[in-house]
């Protein structure tokens, strides 16, 4: 069956929404796909075509713990099945996941799957997808999406209009979730594990250490602002390569040759954003970084 793409998905909410919306949809990459990275990006393009359905909740966390009340009946099993508390991702893998969240919500699509909104892996058979049309195989799961007009490409035309849970069961791995920083990439639990990625958010308003995703240099404008939004001061750091991102200040030399992206804003002055032009072909010259200096 030839394969109609879904469109691609821009988070366009605020901090609060964008940081839940991203350990959600981490959490769904991790506990269903584990670290293989096509696998994560598959399952996070499921609850994308979701959020688009009106069938499904509306929100990314909506999506996810759709039914985590239950004993049985959850969309997802690791949200009712105690895998949240028996497994926990190292923090390598929580902060693969959340950059393979992150890229999604900027706009990657995961061609393999198409529109589909449904999977399963390929040594059970429950008895739903012999109404659906199997649409691909990824690993070990099996992607199916409804037939008919139900499964058409038309149906997928739910806009995201925000409001983003919190979701208790989170709150150990994510901050936006237990309630604090929305803002942070640490966890309260993979923090213990020392060098937690934007470590330094939860303690230095205006301060953003972060991963950016290389495919799409044009939104690092758009992450910072809103990252920055009602800050009166602020700066925001990007790194494309997350093994030379920096934990805090001052920068080391490895991490300040590896910069990709930076935002300032200081009370007076306008707001500055330079792009490491070695890295990106941004135009004109008066925002590339300067080397050298």
């Amino acid at each position: 069956m030839a394969l109609s793409p879904a469109r691609p998905f821009y988070l366009g909410s605020g901090a609060e929404d964008r940081a839940r919306a991203i350990d959600c949809l981490a959490a769904a990459d991790y506990y269903e796909a584990g670290s293989e990275a096509a696998g994560q990006r598959a399952v996070a393009q499921v609850v994308l075509n979701r959020v688009r359905h009106a069938a499904f909740p509306a929100t990314i966390c909506g999506v996810v713990f759709a039914g985590a009340e239950r004993v049985t009946g959850c969309q997802f099993t690791f949200t009712c099945d105690g895998s949240l508390d028996r497994r926990r991702p190292s923090l390598r893998d929580w902060r693969q996941a959340r950059e393979t969240a992150a890229e999604m919500l900027l706009g990657r699509v995961e061609g393999t799957v198409g529109e589909a909104t449904h999977y399963h892996t390929d040594w059970v058979s429950p008895p739903w997808d012999r109404e659906m049309d199997k649409l691909a195989v990824v690993d070990t799961h099996l992607f199916f999406r409804w037939r008919g007009s139900i499964g058409a490409s038309a149906a997928f035309n739910r806009r995201y209009l925000g409001g983003e849970p919190r979701i208790a069961r989170l709150a150990n791995l994510s901050i936006a979730h237990a309630g604090t920083d929305p803002d942070g990439d640490a966890s309260p639990a993979l923090a213990e594990n020392s060098d937690a990625p934007n470590a330094l958010a939860a303690s230095a308003p205006g301060l953003f250490l972060v991963t950016l995703p290389a495919h799409a240099p044009t939104t690092f404008l758009d992450i910072a602002e809103q990252r920055c939004a009602g800050l009166e001061e602020c700066r925001f750091i990007g790194w494309t390569d997350p093994s030379r991102r920096a934990q805090s200040l001052p920068l080391s030399g490895n991490s300040v040759d590896a910069m990709s992206f930076s935002f300032v804003r200081r009370p007076g002055t306008p707001d500055k954003a330079l792009w490491n032009c070695g890295e990106f072909a941004i135009k004109p010259p008066q925002q590339c970084m300067m080397r050298g200096s």
